[in-house]
């Protein structure tokens, strides 16, 4: 099972202006694959924070690290100079990377969203990337994604613009993490009827002995239900080798709570 680390970077996010709604994005399409969410942080723009929690996320043991934000070409984008300084690397131009860069700005600029195609100093600084790092493929936007191996662990950095993000995301990185991806994952969603969350409880200590690699999670508020009336939403999931069997386990859980709910709570 795959551990992942997301690391946030940006002081527009810590100072309230702009909700980070990339990492709900990110979680919800990494679960699908197995990998398992351990932890998130979330830095300013500083070289040495970015570093320190790079190499807090290594020394969890993380199998997958992903950054957003920080690859633009203001000099308050640092994230792969944090990068650099996290793994002692220089940093340098690279030439896949570049020419990603030139491409995104040509066609910027006969698209009439640019004055010029011109590769600026700024625009070239996209593109400086720690030693040994590989670009991925940006055809929304200026700056390329950037993977770099180290230590066992795959360090992924994604720009901080979500269309930007979900297009690295969901097209040269998707492969990716598929073919890295081990086991499986399954979920489920029930509604059960109830207003408070505490009638739930005991019901959920019995499902919990039936499977106890089943996870079972209720979501406090209760909502109206057209057919139920008040009902309290439970989220129950599993991951393991085999779909089906998985699949199952789940599904028993589910089935085995609306019968208790049922008979105990109407």
């Amino acid at each position: 099972m795959n551990t992942v680390g997301i690391l946030v970077v940006g002081n527009e996010i810590l100072d309230g202006v702009t909700l980070d709604t990339n990492t709900q994005w990110m979680i919800n399409k990494l679960k699908p694959l197995n990998y398992i969410v351990a932890e998130t942080i979330t830095v300013r723009d500083d070289t040495t924070e970015i570093a320190k929690a790079l190499n807090r996320m290594m020394d969890d043991g993380l199998g997958l690290i992903i950054t957003t934000g920080g690859l633009g070409p203001t000099y308050d984008d640092m994230t792969l100079k944090g990068v650099a300084e996290a793994f002692s690397l220089p940093l340098a131009v690279n030439p896949e990377a570049l020419a990603i860069v030139e491409r995104q700005y040509r066609a910027f600029h006969r698209a009439g969203v640019v004055d010029s195609a011109e590769i600026t100093e700024a625009r070239r600084k996209m593109a400086a990337f720690p030693e040994g790092a590989e670009p991925l493929d940006n055809k929304a936007g200026g700056a390329p994604g950037v993977m770099l191996r180290r230590e066992g662990a795959l360090i992924v950095s994604l720009p901080g613009v979500p269309s930007e993000l979900k297009w690295i995301f969901q097209n040269p990185l998707h492969p990716i993490l598929t073919d890295a991806s081990e086991g499986h994952y399954t979920e489920r969603i029930i509604n059960l009827s109830a207003r408070d969350e505490s009638m739930l409880a005991p019901l959920i200590d019995e499902a919990n002995k039936l499977e106890p690699d089943v996870y079972i999670k209720s979501m406090v508020k209760s909502m109206v239900d057209n057919e139920k009336g008040h009902v309290i939403r439970l989220w129950i999931s599993c991951h393991g080798d085999e779909m089906k069997e998985i699949q199952a386990k789940v599904n028993r859980v589910a089935d085995f709570l609306v019968d208790l709910a049922e008979n105990n709570l109407t």
